[in-house]
């Protein structure tokens, strides 16, 4: 199956994400030790969500992009693999002057003893996204055609939310994370789902 590398960025409805630039709490010199520690207590409630759920931070130089005929499979299998540092990944796009589908990746991995797990086209299961970014791993994953007869496009999953996802698109040159509403996610996502398990401590 061919696989374009163009998927225009306004039909998926993708934003670029932003820091909310937040203040800091003043606390005067005569504040009572009763309203600290009330402070606290409501500080750590606050936090407790982001301690349970947290985006996978991928830094810029792992983040491949992609060159034609349309690498996105390789760029992103490579981008995590780099994330990882699993060394046979590295290089992987380069190698590869093709397009590829999930049967290409595995066959790959397979080849350079690359270890993984995945779900297969037309599954709808979020477990697997849910744990790959839970655990700080990210997910390969893939989105449908935009039109019968087309090609799907691949990226890597780096934030599954209750409301909105957080991917690195090979196509975007400069590495962004671009942030799009669940809903819109699912409704592309093909059910594809690869994730490297990182290499043992030894």
């Amino acid at each position: 199956m061919n696989f374009v590398w163009l998927v225009p960025a306004r039909v998926l409805n993708y934003r670029v994400a932003r820091a909310d630039a937040g203040r800091s709490p003043s606390w005067s010199e005569g504040c009572s030790m009763t309203t600290l520690l009330r402070g606290l207590a409501l500080a750590g409630l606050l936090l407790l969500p982001c301690a349970a759920r947290a985006e996978v931070f991928i830094p810029l130089a792992c983040r491949v992009a992609n060159r034609p005929p349309g690498r996105c499979g390789w760029c992103s299998v490579e981008t995590l693999g780099r994330h990882h540092r699993i060394k046979p990944l590295y290089g992987l796009t380069e190698r590869h002057d093709c397009v590829a589908g999930p049967g290409d990746l595995t066959v790959t991995l397979d080849g350079l003893g690359v270890r993984y797990r995945l779900q297969a086209r037309g599954e709808r299961d979020l477990a697997l996204l849910r744990s790959a970014c839970r655990d700080g791993l990210g997910a390969v994953v893939g989105f449908r055609p935009l039109f019968p007869g087309g090609g799907g496009h691949i990226v890597t999953l780096v934030d599954f939310g209750d409301d909105f996802v957080k991917v690195l698109d090979p196509n975007d040159q400069d590495g962004r994370v671009r942030t799009m509403p669940r809903e819109r996610f699912l409704y592309w996502w093909d059910g594809f789902a690869l994730v490297l398990q990182a290499p043992r401590d030894d």
